[in-house]
């Protein structure tokens, strides 16, 4: 089903409550959809704001991650990797926007981009939008995600023909945050900015490369 979140329910990621009661305030407006031509499907993600200036910055900045990580789709990459780049990416992101004041390795590595950003990089998308085959090789042999990543849904190396999603987002999760709140990272996250933040829902940007 498609997605279509008001305000804090693009935090839910795969939001399909469907409420009908009209919000007071409409800050912002998270669309996941998508169609099927001649039996491939398409799945397409934007975010819009109501023009708050610090939500604003923020979805403009993980559109230009997004970009830069669709620019880097070619034959010989390993998906694993990029997204690994995408954290790094999206930690920076925190990091100049005043959000989160740690390194982006450090935040990596201390598993804070992750309250952010839980889920992977994309997936492959063909006659399925969720396509099969992402976590074994040519021989059938499995792929391993990355050792903290349970919910990356591909591991290959990219080849020829093959078509992905690139979707990386910044969500501001209520049950996620409290966690963070719990542990020494805390101290690094600039708590009014997430306050601020959080009616928003979140970011997500996503396109198919080919």
């Amino acid at each position: 089903n498609n997605i279509v979140a008001l305000n804090e329910n693009g935090a839910t990621l795969h939001y399909q409550y469907k409420s009908f009661n009209k919000p007071a305030h409409h800050r912002s407006l998270l669309i996941d959809a998508g169609a099927e031509y001649h039996g491939y499907a398409a799945d397409i993600t934007r975010t819009y704001g109501n023009g708050f200036e610090r939500f604003e910055h923020l979805i403009a900045a993980v559109d230009d991650e997004q970009q830069a990580l669709c620019a880097q789709v070619k034959p010989g990459m390993d998906y694993r990797d990029m997204h690994l780049q995408c954290h790094l990416r999206l930690g920076g992101v925190l990091k100049s926007l005043g959000i989160v004041d740690m390194d982006p390795g450090s935040m990596l590595e201390k598993g804070v981009t992750s309250v952010f950003f839980p889920h992977g990089l994309g997936h492959p998308i063909g006659l399925q939008v969720h396509d099969v085959a992402g976590f074994s090789d040519e021989a059938g042999q499995l792929i391993p995600r990355p050792q903290g990543h349970p919910f990356l849904r591909m591991t290959r190396t990219l080849a020829p023909g093959m078509v992905v999603t690139i979707e990386p987002g910044l969500y501001f999760i209520p049950s996620l945050l409290a966690e963070l709140k719990t542990r020494p990272e805390a101290k690094a996250v600039n708590w009014s900015a997430v306050e601020q933040l959080m009616p928003y829902g979140g970011v997500r940007i996503e396109d198919e490369v080919h």
